[in-house]
């Protein structure tokens, strides 16, 4: 897998597909990013545009099977590129299809937001939402990832400060990345690296999530239980933040752990701590969220900066979490 993080590297993106020579190319992305980048992609390979409607919704096995019906049309082969380019929705959809398309094809990735470049397209995890987030998915690394920063640009605001929910979760996991938010100024390419060598890190370890990989799922155990809550309405890395929250006064009553640390972060780059949702309805689905094994709740926790622990959390500690972070209960 080769991963290229560089200003005005999507330039070179025809250099890095012949190299691969694949028989045929699709590029699957949305019809936000359809206006923004397509072109500067199709102006440089010969590849099969496949669009699909903007939203998490569109995240599906429905959206997966019209795919695979037009990689058919188009006698796409197992020796054919598919091309991911956008947010996490897109690089997981487009990881999932290529995944499971002939068993496998060929798959770059392009992610175009600060969530997917420090994260979502990173590590080999595809998966597609079904009665909950990512329930339906595979483990498959891609070809290569292109992480060009020159296309946050284009990025509203909004969908900046979503993506720092994952950036604060390295923040937490590793103290060089807390270091560098601590007196971050802009976001640049050397925040982004440090951010995916935490992950490969750990990805390089434990590629299948079954020891050490589970703690970059910090922040996702509540955090996918208000996405559901919401309908994923609650944007990904605003819902990681609250999860962060959560897992950091679960973590101060656990172990003692400063939460402060955490809202600290969070505060600084405009996330949310607090939810809006029943706290009953929250913890009934953490119990069928990926990360409950053994249909208990199971949390990450951090003792210290750069220091997590994965445990498992008795109801009333998480309900009483849940509840103290609720709006109406609670200072913002």
């Amino acid at each position: 897998m080769e991963i290229i993080i560089k200003k005005g590297s999507i330039k070179k993106l025809k250099s890095i597909v012949d190299e691969l020579s694949p028989y045929k190319t699709a590029v699957i992305t949305n019809t936000t990013l359809e206006k923004l980048w397509l072109d500067k992609i199709l102006d440089q390979i010969n590849a099969v545009p496949i669009v699909i409607p903007d939203g998490e919704e569109f995240k599906s096995l429905e959206t997966a099977q019209q795919i695979w019906k037009k990689l058919i049309e188009i006698s796409f082969t197992r020796r054919s590129l598919i091309i991911g380019l956008g947010g996490g929705v897109m690089t997981d959809l487009a990881a999932f299809a290529a995944s499971t398309f002939m068993r496998g094809t060929y798959l770059g990735l392009i992610p175009t937001t600060l969530l997917a470049q420090v994260d979502a397209a990173i590590g080999g995890k595809t998966g597609v939402n079904f009665e909950g987030k990512n329930i339906i998915g595979t483990f498959y690394l891609p070809n290569f990832v292109l992480i060009d920063p020159e296309t946050l640009k284009t990025l509203p605001e909004v969908e900046i400060v979503n993506g720092f929910g994952e950036v604060v979760k390295y923040g937490i996991l590793d103290s060089r990345v807390y270091k560098k938010l601590k007196s971050f100024r802009k976001i640049d390419e050397e925040l982004i690296r440090e951010c995916v060598n935490v992950k490969l890190r750990i990805v390089e370890e434990d590629l299948r999530e079954s020891g050490k990989r589970r703690i970059l799922n910090l922040g996702h155990t509540a955090g996918h239980a208000v996405e559901k809550a919401s309908n994923y309405r609650v944007k990904h890395g605003f819902a990681v933040a609250i999860g962060l929250m959560a897992s950091a006064l679960i973590a101060e009553k656990v172990n003692g752990f400063d939460s402060g640390k955490v809202e600290e972060l969070l505060d600084k780059f405009s996330l949310p701590k607090r939810h809006s949702f029943e706290p009953k309805e929250l913890l009934e689905a953490m119990k069928i969220d990926k990360k409950a094994w053994y249909g208990r709740l199971v949390f990450i926790l951090p003792e210290e900066i750069g220091k997590v622990t994965i445990r498992e959390v008795e109801e009333k500690i998480v309900l009483a979490v849940l509840e103290a972070m609720k709006n109406d209960s609670r200072d913002n």
